[in-house]
């Protein structure tokens, strides 16, 4: 008998998180749902191997697939799709944590049969989480999204925050008719891929925070990527978003701002066309806008939701 749910965990040298992970998802409070949980190891070294063997080899909930040589992150994502057997799936990072009533909540709406995808709101932590945690976003109420350019809409500045990849329930049969490879690439092929679903049924957004995100320094929202950012607003340009607005711009206004910050700044580097680029945006085109009340807005916005979170 195939299980309703099927939660993939991807891996890739970080048996130290994997273990915690693999922990929040076999105690789930979800009595009337069966599921499986799958560890998709893509690892260079054998740690994440010997984890699984001296830890949950002999568990019937848990089973183990090796990824070996190791593929890029876009094929094996699409690798997982291709062997989900179940219903319904979670994709999972080995960083991250389940909320125990992950499940219990999302369960919730499995009823409605016009999604096609459902995801959270998260907590995020930087070590551990027993060292305290703060809510990623503030959703004031459940969101939901039938319109392509609506859902990307939410990855610009000043919308109010969007749900984290890892978070999302995917139901199965929309996610086979998508390939990941086909989509654009880079860091933010997920927006893409999330909103071509929406070919097939509306995305939901919950309000509750049912997982826990770790923010460190291996993970992907740690670094600006020049290329990577470029990409997704050329993506969102082409499903209709304006360029000349003022989410577009404050958009790229803190993207700047944020790689220039992990850059850092000498006279050596003037001379590099992104830094003076950098430099023009901020100081030339920065301050005709940061003064207006549009950018007041979302900063006051931003300062209340740290204060209160």
């Amino acid at each position: 008998m195939l299980n309703l749910l099927q939660i993939v965990i991807l891996s890739r040298d970080r048996p130290n998180f994997l273990s915690k992970t693999i922990e929040s998802a076999t105690n789930l409070n979800a009595s009337d749902i069966s599921y499986e949980i799958i560890i998709s190891d893509n690892s260079e070294s054998d740690d994440v191997n010997n984890l699984f063997k001296e830890n949950y080899s002999k568990s019937h909930k848990i089973s183990y697939r090796r990824r070996f040589p190791t593929i890029s992150s876009s094929s094996h994502y699409q690798l997982v799709i291709e062997e989900l057997k179940s219903e319904y799936a979670v994709i999972f990072h080995d960083d991250d944590i389940f909320h125990p009533d992950y499940l219990l909540k999302v369960s919730s709406i499995l009823s409605n049969q016009s999604f096609s995808a459902i995801g959270c709101n998260a907590l995020v932590f930087k070590k551990e989480i027993e060292d305290g945690f703060k809510k990623m976003h503030d959703f004031s109420q459940i969101k939901k999204f039938n319109r392509k350019k609506d859902f990307i809409r939410q990855y610009l500045v000043g919308n109010g925050g969007v749900a984290p990849f890892p978070g999302y329930l995917y139901k199965t049969e929309y996610l086979k008719k998508i390939s990941f490879l086909d989509l654009p690439s880079g860091k933010h092929a997920d927006v893409a891929l999330l909103a071509s679903l929406i070919n097939y049924g509306e995305i939901i957004w919950l309000v509750e925070t049912l997982i826990y995100y770790r923010a460190h320094v291996g993970s992907d929202s740690a670094s600006e990527v020049l290329v990577d950012r470029l990409s997704l607003l050329r993506y969102m340009f082409s499903n209709g978003i304006s360029r000349s607005s003022k989410s577009v711009f404050l958009f790229r206004y803190f993207y700047w701002f944020n790689w220039l910050s992990q850059k850092g700044l000498s006279t050596k580097d003037i001379s590099n066309w992104r830094y003076r680029k950098a430099l023009k945006f901020l100081f030339f085109s920065g301050p005709r806008f940061i003064f207006s009340t549009y950018f007041i807005k979302v900063i006051l916005k931003r300062v209340k939701n740290k204060l209160t979170n």
